[in-house]
C-alpha cells in the first residue's frame, strides 16, 4: 500500500511513498479528500479536501488529523483557501446559503 494519495488536475489519482511527489501538484477533488496520507499500519494519518489547490470544504472540516486507531485529533475548517473557527465556518455557510437563495 502506497502512503499518500492524491487526486490532481495535472494528473489524476496519484499514489505514492515519496510526499514530495505530491506536493508539486495540484489538488483537486470535489467528491472526497484531494489527498490522504497513510500510516504504515493502513489507518489514515490526514486528510485534505481541495478544490484546484486551496483547501476547500462545505459539509465538515477540510483538514483532519486522526491519531493511530483512527479517531480524529485535530479539524479545521477552510473554504475556498481561507481558514474560520468552527463558529466562523458555520456562519459563513450560513451566508453562502442565503446568498444562493
Amino acid at each position: 500500500m502506497k502512503q499518500c494519495k492524491a487526486y490532481t488536475k495535472e494528473s489524476g489519482l496519484v499514489e505514492t511513498n515519496n510526499f514530495k511527489v505530491a506536493l508539486g501538484l495540484t489538488w483537486h477533488r470535489e467528491d472526497g479528500p484531494a489527498f490522504v496520507k497513510y500510516l504504515d499500519n493502513g489507518n489514515i494519518s490526514w486528510m485534505s479536501y481541495c478544490i484546484n489547490g486551496q483547501k476547500h470544504r462545505l459539509n465538515g472540516p477540510a483538514y483532519i488529523e486522526y491519531d493511530g486507531n483512527g479517531n480524529v485529533e485535530f479539524a479545521s475548517y477552510w473554504i475556498n483557501g481561507n481558514s474560520y473557527s468552527k463558529e466562523q465556518y458555520d456562519k459563513e455557510l450560513l451566508k453562502l446559503k442565503v446568498q444562493s437563495l
